[in-house]
């Protein structure tokens, strides 16, 4: 069933408007929540209300991994009110998880007039409070990811791994029937983009088959240059049916939708239905319809499939699509840590190390990104100083930066962040995007680092509020 967004955001915000004390505004919200949210998700317990730990204290609620403290209207107002909230709630936290191993499982929301998230960094070994925020329709849809969270998996490397790295079955499966549609494919075209592909993966890398050496045995086929272009294939396809189903997160208006969910019921209603809507995807028209971007798919080498498509093809690909419905695409706001990372370390795990290598593929560490950074003045306290001696806030965000062999994107997103921080404090979340999308470019001959890249890009941009008027 569907989530009615703006009905969840009218009933609370009119709870937070009228309610009197903190028990009422708990009891109407924890009744819209349980109405229109809950009851529409499938396998999320029903909330514990007034919870009390073993070792004493009381939480408003409890939904599994995820706590709910309800403050009175007004209470989120001073930085001592919003510390003492938060410290309240990552005792909660504490009791209910037992041990540091488990405080990366919980979530904490506080609930007033405003909302805020408080979660525990295991890499930084702190505690971080995000917001308050104002109850406004984004901070619903975050409120919501954070309960249909509860019944999926993060979007985290080792759980994409397990489930699509080169020991999987899905994995296995895709390749060896994208590989032996190569080898056998009699369409002109799909020989055509093959040779293409070739010749311009040579200009990139320098590449020859004897440089895939190694690659045969990883997955027990022979024949190393279609074996690599099924590598790409399978690749490139999970990276668009992954950014499909960010904006479909992000854009789809009232409802929340999945797209991945679409293409299962397209599959259900037929070969033609699933063949039409990744027609579509190709084509780029699920994120010119949703986000207006009009090159994010552009009909590339990977592609292909499309003239080979049967039921081999539409099986893997909704074994794919059911795969990664199970992950909730909403981690990289809720937890960023466990989505860093994310494409580049699949891909290094699809391809041997020593063939990446040989093949010239070195991918840059975020260290190594950040320090070159720093060194060339794209700062905070750099972006402060521009903004002081021109007396114009929005003048750190005209800067332009260029990544001319910008691989799967690690210098443009961590740009992205830091002009995001500085927004953020100086509130200009709402022109944010109009000016990232204009000034922090790269270009990159390698097809699929491009798209690593673009998707790696709508990752880092994803909360731009301007966003879908502006691509």
């Amino acid at each position: 069933m569907q989530i009615d967004v703006d009905k969840v955001l009218a009933g609370i915000k009119q709870a937070a408007l009228t309610a009197r004390n903190e028990e009422e505004l708990r009891i109407r919200v924890s009744s819209i929540i349980e109405n229109e949210v809950v009851s529409k998700l499938e396998d999320i317990p029903l909330a514990k209300y007034e919870y009390t730990f073993i070792s004493g204290g009381r939480a408003d609620a409890l939904y599994g991994h995820l706590i709910i403290e309800y403050k009175v209207p007004g209470k989120l107002s001073t930085e001592r009110d919003i510390a003492k909230a938060k410290e309240q709630l990552i005792g909660y936290i504490k009791k209910e998880a037992g041990y540091e191993g488990r405080f990366k499982k919980f979530l904490g929301v506080i609930i007033s007039d405003k909302i805020a998230f408080v979660r525990y960094d295991e890499h930084a070994k702190n505690w971080v409070l995000r917001g308050p925020y104002d109850i406004s329709r984004e901070t619903i849809i975050r409120l919501i990811e954070a309960i249909r969270g509860l019944r999926r998996k993060k979007l985290a490397v080792d759980e994409l791994l397990e489930d699509f790295g080169p020991e999987s079955g899905v994995a296995k499966r895709a390749v060896r029937t994208f590989y032996m549609k190569i080898l056998n494919s009699r369409s002109e075209k799909v020989n055509v983009l093959f040779e293409d592909w070739k010749r311009l993966f040579s200009q990139v890398c320098a590449y020859s088959p004897d440089k895939l050496k190694g690659l045969e045995k990883a997955y027990n086929l022979a024949d190393k240059d279609a074996l690599l272009f099924a590598i790409h294939t399978y690749y490139a396809l999970l990276m668009k049916l992954l950014a499909a189903e960010i904006t479909y997160l992000f854009g789809t208006g009232k409802w929340l939708k999945s797209y991945v969910l679409e293409l299962e019921d397209a599959h259900m209603r037929g070969l033609s239905a699933l063949m039409e809507a990744l027609e579509d995807l190709e084509s780029g028209g699920t994120f010119r319809r949703i986000l207006n971007i009009k090159n994010f798919v552009e009909g590339d080498y990977f592609s292909w499939y499309l003239d080979e498509f049967d039921e081999d093809i539409a099986e893997v690909i909704s074994e794919i699509a059911k795969k990664l419905s199970d992950y909730e695409p909403a981690t990289p706001v809720l937890e960023p840590e466990y989505a860093k990372d994310m494409l580049k370390r699949l891909y290094q795990h699809l391809v041997p190390r020593k063939v990446r290598h040989d093949l010239g593929e070195f991918y840059t560490p975020d260290w190594l990104a950040e320090l070159v950074l720093d060194e060339v003045g794209f700062t905070i306290e750099h972006f402060e100083e521009i903004a002081r001696q021109k007396e114009d806030p929005t003048a750190p965000l005209q800067l332009k930066l260029l990544d001319p062999a910008c691989g799967s994107g690690t210098f443009l997103v961590s740009a992205i962040k830091r002009l995001k921080e500085y927004a953020e404090k100086h509130y200009l979340k709402d022109v944010l995007g109009d000016y990232v999308l204009k000034n922090i470019v790269g270009y990159d001959l390698n097809p699929l680092a491009v798209l690593a890249a673009r998707t790696n890009y709508l990752l880092a941009i994803r909360r731009c509020a301007q966003l879908h008027k502006t691509c």
